[in-house]
This record gives C-alpha cells, sequence and structure tokens, in this order.
C-alpha cells in the first residue's frame, strides 16, 4: 500500500529510499570524522583556557612561585563572579515575567498566558531550573559559555522495599500486579490463633522484597559541563547554518542506558573499566581527584560505558538536502549505532556573557580580569615580602660568635648564645616598609576593573543617602549606570539562551502532552490542553535596559496607583480613563515586586467577581402607610369572605333541612294514602315527584347564596 502511495505522488518507495540512503558503515564512517575533528577541536584548543579560566576562579597558584617569597594569589575573578550572580538570578526569578509566550493569531491569545504560566511552572517545579541556571551562568562568567539542555526521555525507575507481616490476600494482589517483583518472600504461622485450629489451617504472614518499575516521561532540562559538548571548529553559532555537529558525549553506566531504553547486552558489550574523560584537561582541571577512582565497579550494571549523542546536518538519504538527524552511539571509538533518526533542530541552548561578532564562544570575565588579577597578585605579593623583611628582618653575624641555631629558633624570648658581646656578635639589617608606597597601584587596578565589569560598592547595594559625599541625585545614577552592565549580560543570555529554552520546552509540551493536566497556579488549580496550542508561538523577552531597579519601579507604580485611587473616586468606576481592572493591574504588579510572588494572598482579580444580590432599601414612610392600609383591606376582605362562607354554608345547610322535610312530609302522606284508600302508588313516579321537589329546592338554595353575595358586595 504505501510502495502504490509513493508511486501515485512520484516520490520513492521505500526499497528505493533505503537503497537511495547511506550504507550503516558509510555513515558510521562519516559520524567518526566528524567527531574525532570536533572532540580534537575542543580537548586541543577550547578546554586548556577553559581549565585555566577556572584555576583562576579557584585563586591556584601560578606556577611561578619562588621558595620563601609570599605566594599570594589574587582572587578578583571568584569576587566578581560572586558578586554579579545574586543580581543575575534576581532577574531571572522575580515575580515579573522575564520570558513569555505571544500568540500569532488572534484565537490563540487565551492560550498564550496558559503556555507562559504551565512553562515556567514547568520548569521551576518539575525540572529545578534555579539550579541548572546558577551552573550555566557561573560556566559562562568564568569560562565564557554555559550550556544548557532540554529533551523529553521516558525512563524506567526501580524502587526496592521490605515488607513484613503480609498476609495472603495482599502477597496474592502483590504478586498479580505486572509492575512488581516478588521475590525474597518468607512465610511463617500467625502468632495468637486460639487453640483448636489445625495446622493446616493456621493463617500465613509473609516477609518479602518487593521491587516497583514506574516508567514515566517527562521533560527535562540540565546543565552541561562544558567540556561534555563538543561541537565543528567552523561553527558561527547554535543557530547557523555554519553548525554541521553538535554532540553531547559522557559517560553512563550500564543501567543508566537500560533505563533509557537500550538492550542490556549491547550496551554491556561496549562496557569499560575506565573513564574516557581521565586524559580531558578541563575534567581533570574540574576534579581532579575522580580519575583518581581506586574502587573497581564489579558489578555489570554499574560499568561505564562512552556514549554519544550526535546532532549532525547531512544528506543521509541522498535527496540533495541537508537535514538534522539524531545519532546516539557507543563505544570509545563510536562503535555502534544505537539510534538514527530524523529531528529539526538540536536541543542545546548557549550562553554566553559578552559576545564577539560571528563567534559562539564570546568572552568571559577571566578574559577582562585575567591580567588585573595577576598584576595586582604581583604587586601584594611585593607588598607582603616588604612588611615580611621590615617585620622579620635578616641578621649578620659574626661566625664563630653566635650560634646558629638560636639564631634560626624563632620563638619569643628564646635565649641566643654568644662568645662576643651581642653588639658586635649581631647586626640585624633593617629593611623599611614601602608597601604603602603600591598602595595606589592596588587602587588604580580596583577602579579598572569597576571600569571593566560595573561592578562597585554603589551598584551592590548601598543606600545613596549615606554617601554624604556626593548628592543622593549623582549616587543613584552611578548605581544605575553600573548596574546597566548587569542588565545588558542578563539580556544577552535571555535573548541568545532563555529564549531558545523556551521555544524548545513549548515544542515538546506541544508534542507529546496529549492529554490533559491540571496545574497549580496562584493558589488556584488550573486545567490546561497544551494539544490545543500553537508550537510555533512568538518568544518576548522582559528584561529591559535602564529601566531603572525595582526600588525606582516600585516607586513609579505606587504614584500610578495613586493616580488611579484619585479618578476611580472622582468619576466613579465607569470612565474614559482607568477601570478596576487596570488598577488591579498595578496592585498586583506592586506586590510582586515588594517580593511576593503570590500576589492572589491580597487581591482578588475583578474577573473572578460575582456581585452577591443587592437587599431592597428601607421603606418610605408613606410606603409602610400605603403597606398597612393594604394589610388592614387584606384583613377585613378576609373576614367578609368568611362571614360570607358561614352565610352560605348557613343556606346550604337550611335547603338540605328543607329537602329532608319535604321528603319526610312527602313519605308521610303516601303512607296515609295507602292507609286510607288501600292501593298500591306506583313507585317510579313517585320517585320523580321527588326528584322534581328536590330540583326545586336546589335552585332555591342557589338563588338565596347569590342574593347573599350581591348583598355582601
Amino acid at each position: 500500500m504505501a510502495e502504490e502511495y509513493a508511486e501515485e505522488m512520484g516520490q520513492p518507495s521505500i526499497s528505493e529510499f533505503e537503497e537511495q540512503s547511506m550504507s550503516e558503515e558509510d555513515f558510521l564512517g562519516y559520524i567518526r570524522s566528524q567527531m574525532t575533528d570536533a572532540v580534537d577541536y575542543v580537548d586541543q584548543f577550547l578546554s586548556p583556557d577553559r581549565n585555566r579560566a577556572l584555576e583562576y576562579f579557584q585563586s591556584k597558584e601560578f606556577g611561578d612561585e619562588e621558595s620563601g617569597r609570599s605566594q599570594y594569589v589574587d582572587s578578583t575573578l571568584r569576587d566578581t563572579v560572586n558578586a554579579i550572580m545574586p543580581s543575575l538570578l534576581k532577574i531571572f526569578f522575580s515575580s515579573e515575567k522575564v520570558v513569555e509566550y505571544l500568540p500569532r493569531n488572534i484565537e490563540d491569545a487565551p492560550f498564550a498566558e496558559q503556555a507562559t504560566n504551565y512553562v515556567r511552572w514547568l520548569l521551576t517545579q518539575k525540572n529545578n531550573l534555579f539550579m541548572c541556571l546558577h551552573s550555566a551562568f557561573q560556566d559562562a562568567l568564568i569560562k565564557g559559555n554555559g550550556f544548557l539542555k532540554y529533551y523529553y526521555a521516558e525512563k524506567e525507575t526501580v524502587d526496592a522495599y521490605n515488607y513484613t507481616g503480609l498476609d495472603d490476600e495482599t502477597i496474592a494482589v502483590l504478586m498479580t500486579d505486572p509492575d512488581i517483583e516478588v521475590s525474597n518472600v518468607t512465610s511463617t504461622p500467625m502468632e495468637g490463633v486460639p487453640e483448636g485450629v489445625a495446622p493446616e489451617d493456621v493463617p500465613m504472614v509473609h516477609d518479602a522484597t518487593i521491587k516497583r518499575r514506574v516508567k514515566d516521561g517527562q521533560i527535562y532540562v540540565e546543565s552541561i559541563p562544558p567540556e561534555e559538548l563538543v561541537l565543528n571548529r567552523t561553527a558561527k553559532g547554535f543557530d547557523d547554518d555554519t553548525l554541521q555537529i553538535i554532540a553531547h558525549r559522557r559517560m553512563l553506566t550500564v543501567s543508566e542506558l537500560v533505563s533509557m531504553g537500550y538492550d542490556y547486552e549491547t550496551v554491556l558489550e561496549h562496557a569499560g573499566t575506565g573513564n574516557e574523560f581521565d586524559t580531558q584537561e578541563e575534567y581533570r582541571g574540574r576534579k581532579p581527584e575522580i580519575q583518581y577512582e581506586q574502587t573497581a565497579r564489579l558489578d555489570d550494571a554499574s560499568k561505564l560505558v562512552y556514549y554519544a549523542e550526535i546532532y549532525i546536518k547531512c544528506d543521509f538519504d541522498n535527496d540533495n538536502y541537508a537535514e538534522w538527524r539524531r545519532v546516539c552511539t557507543i563505544g570509545g571509538n563510536y562503535d555502534q549505532i544505537l539510534m538514527n533518526e530524523p529531528v529539526n533542530s538540536h536541543p542545546f541552548v548557549n550562553l554566553c556573557p559578552f559576545k564577539t561578532s560571528h563567534d559562539w564562544t564570546g568572552l568571559s570575565f577571566w578574559h577582562i580580569l585575567r591580567d588585573i588579577q595577576r598584576t595586582k597578585s604581583s604587586i601584594l605579593r611585593s607588598m607582603l615580602d616588604s612588611l615580611s623583611l621590615s617585620t622579620h628582618p635578616r641578621v649578620a653575624f659574626q661566625d664563630g660568635s653566635v650560634s646558629v641555631s638560636d639564631l634560626l629558633n624563632n620563638e619569643v624570648g628564646s635565649l641566643i648564645r654568644t662568645r662576643t658581646p651581642p653588639a658586635q656578635a649581631i647586626t640585624p639589617l633593617t629593611v623599611p616598609y614601602v608597601g604603602q608606597q603600591a598602595q595606589p597601584m592596588l587602587d588604580y587596578f580596583d577602579s579598572v576593573k569597576e571600569d571593566r565589569v560595573g561592578i562597585t560598592k554603589a551598584s551592590m547595594g548601598l543606600d545613596p543617602s549615606v554617601l554624604q559625599s556626593s548628592t543622593k541625585l549623582a549616587v543613584s545614577q552611578t548605581v544605575s549606570a553600573q548596574q546597566q552592565k548587569i542588565e545588558m549580560i542578563a539580556r544577552v543570555f535571555a535573548e541568545t539562551g532563555i529564549k531558545d529554552l523556551f521555544k524548545g520546552v513549548l515544542k515538546l509540551v506541544c508534542q507529546h502532552q496529549d492529554k490533559q493536566e491540571v496545574f497549580r497556579l496562584n493558589n488556584n488549580w488550573v486545567p490546561i490542553n497544551p494539544a490545543s496550542w500553537d508550537a510555533s508561538m512568538d518568544v518576548q523577552v522582559n528584561v529591559a535596559l535602564g529601566a531603572g531597579d525595582e526600588t525606582q519601579k516600585l516607586g513609579v507604580l505606587t504614584n500610578i496607583a495613586q493616580q488611579q485611587e484619585k479618578i476611580l473616586t472622582t468619576l466613579g468606576p465607569d470612565n474614559p480613563l482607568v477601570n478596576v481592572q487596570q488598577y488591579y493591574n498595578t496592585l498586583t504588579k506592586i506586590t510582586e515586586l515588594s517580593g511576593f510572588k503570590d500576589h492572589a494572598q491580597f487581591w482578588s482579580n475583578p474577573v473572578n467577581y460575582q456581585p452577591q444580590p443587592k437587599e431592597p432599601p428601607p421603606p418610605s414612610p408613606e410606603e409602610l402607610l400605603a403597606e398597612v392600609q393594604r394589610e388592614q383591606i387584606q384583613a377585613q376582605m378576609q373576614i367578609e369572605s368568611a362571614r360570607l362562607q358561614l352565610e352560605t354554608d348557613k343556606a346550604q345547610t337550611d335547603a338540605v333541612l328543607d329537602q329532608a322535610k319535604i321528603e319526610a312530609d312527602t313519605q308521610l302522606k303516601m303512607m296515609e294514602m295507602k292507609a286510607k284508600y288501600q292501593q298500591q302508588l306506583d313507585n317510579t313516579e313517585l320517585a320523580g315527584i321527588l326528584d322534581t321537589q328536590r330540583e326545586l329546592i336546589r335552585q332555591q338554595g342557589l338563588i338565596q347564596q347569590a342574593e347573599v353575595r350581591r348583598n355582601a358586595n
């Protein structure tokens, strides 16, 4: 069927496609050549510089230290990075929406805010986005690049539990569960059974070990160590056509690969006893003790396997168009392909604080501050050496007249043995301290550092009102100017990395979230269905430049709220300038900037407000008088109705009595006539006479009732 459809549409059939595609051997050879060049580029050119940057951050020695001299190393790089990290993380984890989705079509407008809130919840609650960004930001500030990876994966986890005292029914239910593996079952008779029960009828209790296997799919976000990511050396950017191959290489255990769905025997075949990263300079510099692991991994599940997840752009199907493909290999020489599938992009994000034109690497604080840290270390070493010589001067002594061992003893109060007077045998070589002359140089380099990175005492949060030597306006302007550099770094992170992260995660949500889910937002449970979202929604970054700090924003919003209050009070809620919803938005923004993320604790959204039914106003005196009169008339009408009913009932009773009297008289007359004339009367004729009499009486009663009603009205 597929062959016929392909032939009808003028496309190559499946068999023809397989013939046109690269063979596995040729494709594997191409992968090896590309990966070998990418690994060489990273390990030989990028990792050495990044390792030196990490050494500067850790204030390690430079390697030119002299014995007996000061070996102090300045910590300018570490201090600068640690000073800027809180400001960066505060920007991205404030209550404001740093990144949000914008609809492309008018019908997608209701889903854009849902998508923004859901993806943010997914990244912060189901993933630890704070620690991911913390690691990526730190890598970027120190080494020039921080990497994030987002992906969807179905992983199988195994949890083991020990249970005791299970009855027969419980153990039977557990053994029938396909996701549970029961082992090490120990059965013993139940204690406390009444006497007289046969041994075969005694209930059993069971102790068992239970393993529960859970397979769950989820979107993951993680920070990648820089040495694990490799790409071709000609790449200009992560979203550029010059990027031909990018891969995530790492060492995983056999157990981790099996949980990802790979065959156990195939993975175990390529497991080794060593670590492929033992010779990688950046890996060794980041944690030197790792490659000296002495404990052997005896169990097969814990053995390490070199695993590479490769995204390569090539013409695999020979259709003259290069497409992205995801290829997963194992083995130190990329020995076997475990997966080969087409994809539309790669899942990697690059964060760079100082972008350079036409290059993805950029600069870091190490490139900016390494000369200052080296120079300050040299100056401080000289100052410390001068201080040491002035406090512990060298001594000239007459050989043979002084005990050398006593001179070398620096203990306070120790004795020095001499054969001649001490003034003749010992002469201190006094060296004046000249460190104060070098202090201006340290101050100069500190000012250079502040100009380069924008981290000053003012920008670190000093209150302008306490700086009495300058005006408050001047200091505020200084703070704002210095903070713009931090905001510039944040804006670059947001535009180049965080935006790509949100775009990629939205595509994964729309692709894999095929059912409705309920998540918690502002203490409300919100149902969402990502299947109806537009996966290509635009992403907007709200990290501003030069917009002032939160204190200034809070002051502006407070003034806006005051003006809105005046307008609402003066003109009412129905005015052309501001409505209740806009006033609510101002109040919630003030609450968020004050540090309270859940503004629902303080303000209710007017959209959800349902007014209570209004109570009627109290009646006026005229209305009360009219109501009393109506009640009096109604009471009088009820009395008249009751009297009329009584009179009507009396008339009906009188009519019945009259009828009974006539019937009795008629019967009496009939008996008299029968006795007098001794003849039989016709009963039918008599019954007709009686009916005629009754009808006359009834008509008379109705006439009387009508007369009573007329008199009453």
